[in-house]
């Protein structure tokens, strides 16, 4: 079952494939952190304030994030490139052990966005 964590609002960790998996307190620190990250870039590029969100897939790497895409559009792909551009910007810490390799879907954008899914 999906564990709701607070970041704007709430951040959803989601389970891995058909399997649920409880995520450890470093696994949901991590995402609530590398989501405030990723929003605040977003919001000091000015693109928390018109209304639109991007759902960000982040593959975890051994240092932090390692590749970046669009996961679900906020339907300009001019927003949703300035997004991903403002979001390479944050300063990712090194994820626990068991979060390398794995994805982490995060809605970035408007300041009522939500993170979601980590597989």
């Amino acid at each position: 079952m999906p564990r709701i964590l607070p970041l704007a609002g709430a951040l959803i960790l989601a389970a891995a494939a058909a399997t649920v998996a409880q995520a450890s307190p470093a696994s949901d620190a991590w995402v609530s952190r590398t989501g405030a990250a990723l929003q605040s870039q977003v919001g000091a590029a000015g693109l928390s304030d018109d209304g639109k969100a991007v759902q960000l897939r982040v593959k975890v790497a051994p240092d932090g994030a390692g590749a970046l895409m669009i996961a679900g559009s906020s339907g300009s792909r001019d927003f949703d490139d300035a997004v991903k551009a403002a979001a390479r910007k944050a300063d990712i810490v090194r994820p626990p052990a068991e979060l390398v390799g794995r994805t982490v879907t995060f809605r970035l954008g408007d300041s009522s966005a939500v993170a979601t899914g980590a597989n």
